[in-house]
């Protein structure tokens, strides 16, 4: 009896570790994402604008699509990757099932992202889809663990 209840705390304590350490990769993947999508949106475009019977050349702002998402996936990166330090050193056990609703949470926006990233909805960003592939495992993985850790 008491040797099943120290396994089951070892259990617990090591799927607590491993959830706080996909909440970290996580974060780092949508922070790297983010930032690669801020660094790929150019503020300007050249155009030439035709003048008479020749064409200036000039520049023409383009509009911000790329950096609200590129903001965003920055700042969920942040709250995922603090998420995961916190968790990671064992602040979370007294309120385990809030984590893992918030980790849900997590898992679902990522998953949001990573259909739009492989759609090709963030279509200047360099290696969209690659990012969107690891988002999807990275968001599948996050709604598993918050789903066992909701539970217990």
């Amino acid at each position: 009896m008491i040797a099943e209840s120290v396994e089951m705390t070892g259990a617990h304590y090591l799927d607590v570790k491993l959830s706080a350490l996909l909440a970290i990769v996580g974060g780092v993947v949508d922070m790297v994402a983010g930032w690669a999508l801020l660094k790929s949106t150019p503020p300007m475009m050249p155009i030439t604008v035709p003048l008479g019977e020749t064409n200036l050349p000039t520049m023409m702002p383009i509009g911000e699509s790329g950096l609200v998402p590129g903001y965003f996936l920055l700042g969920l990166g942040v709250m995922v990757f603090l998420t995961g330090v916190y968790m990671f050193y064992g602040k979370m056990m007294m309120h385990r099932s809030r984590f893992g609703l918030l980790m849900i949470g997590y898992g679902i926006i990522m998953l949001v992202l990573c259909v739009g990233m492989i759609g090709n909805l963030f279509s200047m960003m360099q290696g969209s889809a690659l990012s969107g592939t690891v988002m999807l495992a990275v968001g599948v993985a996050m709604l598993y663990s918050g789903s066992t850790m909701a539970r217990k």
